[in-house]
């Protein structure tokens, strides 16, 4: 029985992306796993390549604009209750002598299974080999737990995890988000770790190309990128952990959590990284419009997680007028759900 699904969504040419899908080909074979390319690449020559490719590979031809946007056509066709993304400049690696994690034996604790994870650049090759699982018991401690070990990038989000609970957060986001950008990888995957438990799997290693964010002086345009591609100003990675606390806050509506994992869960968010933004703004005021400042102000008074909720949605004006009335469109929509 198949139990997993590789998902690539590419908009890379023939020349740009062969090397990544048939490393994640070969790697299918290895473990009998899908290969689902969803391609909005537009290149005539890639698609005739993939159309005939392998029987494992389901190839799907894309018109989609934007990445999320390309991330429709899996909702529909993983067959598998796992699934792993796989970036389409990335590389799949497996060993023979090492026993891959049986996943249908997972316990229902788990929600997913992470590979070495090579943080590459073209320059410098292998910087550095991530192997961290996330092993505490409950969601609130699983986000510390992730807090505590990450190093500044999140390719732990290129393993594989149950199919459920990642496309029911994805479909979240693509269906509701009001910006559906693409920093929202940290918070899908704050949102899985709350649902259960990362387990580490040596036999296949990920190699996770950095590109554009492993040189300082592509790094924050590469950054601004990601903000005024979702139609938000180039400045608003200063409001980072505020959009992370309300996605997070979001999303968690969408994973089997009682009201207490999930309150509990909420508040080490807001210490984590509401708390963050709420310094940022009161040690940098010059960086910040006096509206800003003020409900920074009334949000840092406040004790009800509720109302920081409510005032940090409020807030959200502050980065693009109109923002405010999205996120309370995409909160209705996903929690009554």
């Amino acid at each position: 029985m198949t139990l997993l699904t590789i998902y690539m969504p590419s908009k890379r040419s023939l020349e740009g992306s062969h090397q990544a899908i048939e490393s994640a080909l070969a790697y299918a074979r290895h473990v009998d796993a899908r290969l689902i390319v969803s391609d909005n690449s537009g290149d005539a020559e890639k698609r005739r390549w993939l159309e005939t490719l392998s029987p494992r590979l389901h190839y799907v031809a894309s018109d989609a604009v934007s990445a999320p946007d390309n991330w429709r056509p899996a909702f529909g066709t993983v067959e598998t209750p796992f699934l792993m993304p796989m970036g389409d400049d990335d590389l799949i690696f497996f060993r023979e002598d090492e026993k891959a994690v049986d996943l249908a034996t997972l316990p229902e604790d788990v929600v997913g299974v992470r590979p070495a994870t090579q943080i590459w650049t073209l320059t410098d090759g292998v910087r550095h080999t991530e192997r961290f699982t996330i092993d505490a018991d409950t969601p609130a401690d699983r986000l510390i737990d992730y807090g505590r070990k990450v190093k500044g990038n999140n390719s732990i989000y290129y393993s594989i995890f149950r199919t459920r609970p990642f496309l029911s957060v994805m479909r979240s986001f693509v269906e509701h988000h009001p910006t559906t950008g693409g920093y929202i990888d940290w918070a899908i995957c704050l949102s899985l770790f709350a649902a259960g438990r990362v387990v580490f799997d040596p036999s296949f290693t990920y190699r996770y190309d950095l590109g554009r964010w492993s040189r300082t002086e592509t790094l924050n345009e590469a950054k601004a990128k990601l903000y005024t591609d979702a139609g938000l100003p180039a400045d608003t990675e200063k409001f980072w952990g505020l959009l992370l606390f309300l996605d997070l806050y979001v999303f968690l509506h969408r994973l089997p959590l009682d009201a207490s994992q999930r309150e509990n869960a909420n508040v080490v968010s807001r210490r984590l990284f509401l708390a963050a933004f709420l310094r940022s703004v009161i040690e940098n005021p010059d960086r910040f419009d006096e509206m800003t400042r003020y409900i920074v102000d009334l949000i840092a008074a406040e004790q009800r997680l509720d109302s920081i909720f409510q005032l940090s949605v409020y807030l959200t004006d502050c980065i693009k007028p109109g923002l405010k009335d999205g996120y309370v469109r995409y909160y209705q929509a996903v929690s009554t759900a």
